[in-house]
């Protein structure tokens, strides 16, 4: 899919406001979202705002991450109040759902991984920007504010197709890479970060390009990258520069 690259926050709040009025399922969504907002604070989280960066709204078709202030108790007493009954619970804590056949993922604030591992402090909601794997992730909405809140060169970086680790430490290693090459194979990343380039060249000599393809078909049932293309990435990562990162070629 070809970027389309939201120019400013002001154009990136317009996409989302397009994307909650865009269908019926979607102001459901909306409409869920408003309901948790009325009781406490609320962030929508990392991929809804980097796809709609990316593409616009109609380039967004995965779950919505969203973030709650208060406690887990009454995160489910709210949702059970909406007639969401089929929940489940991830390993870190979040409860996972489809709603109007849209898939929610949402958490506590406090829950966050990184917060909860003492790895991040938790000054306030932009303490989640420090909390994501991949830079293209830390970026969240607030619904009370109507504002994005990211750093200045968010956009900017996925203009030029720049992207850089975050947060090195994770609880799934091996999930982390997978999302990484995924995101760089279907995302038109165009040059890879000096510390997500040291992130790789340490993580990927502990894994063959089977095994990162198995697990992937396993959790996304799809594929992203070819063996070739994971031969010739481990290839230019020893030699790329500490200083300079790792231009990528277009895939032909």
């Amino acid at each position: 899919m070809s970027t389309k690259v939201a120019r400013n926050h002001h154009h990136l709040k317009s996409r989302i406001d397009d994307y909650f009025s865009a269908r019926f399922e979607h102001l459901q969504a909306k409409a869920l979202i408003d309901a948790l907002a009325s009781h406490h604070q609320v962030w929508i989280f990392g991929g809804m705002i980097r796809d709609l960066s990316l593409y616009g709204y109609e380039g967004f078709t995965s779950d919505i991450d969203v973030v709650f202030e208060g406690d887990r108790e009454e995160l489910c007493r709210i949702l059970s109040s909406h007639s969401v009954e089929a929940q489940t619970t991830n390993k870190l804590g979040g409860v996972r759902f489809r709603y109007h056949h849209i898939d929610f993922d949402m958490w506590c604030l406090s829950d966050t991984w990184a917060f909860k591992e003492n790895i991040i402090p938790l000054v306030d909601a932009k303490s989640l920007c420090q909390t994501t794997l991949m830079s293209w992730d830390a970026a969240l909405y607030d619904v009370h504010r109507q504002e994005v809140i990211a750093r200045d060169s968010y956009l900017d970086d996925l203009m030029a197709g720049y992207l850089e680790v975050v947060l090195r430490e994770t609880p799934n290693e091996t999930g982390s890479v997978v999302r990484i090459l995924r995101t760089i194979y279907s995302k038109n990343v165009k040059k890879l970060g000096p510390v997500l380039c040291e992130f790789l060249k340490q993580t990927l000599t502990r894994y063959d390009y089977h095994y990162l393809a198995e697990y992937e078909i396993a959790h996304y049932s799809s594929k992203s990258f070819t063996s070739a293309e994971y031969t010739s990435l481990v290839d230019a990562l020893f030699h790329a520069t500490r200083e300079e990162g790792l231009p990528l070629r277009h895939r032909g």
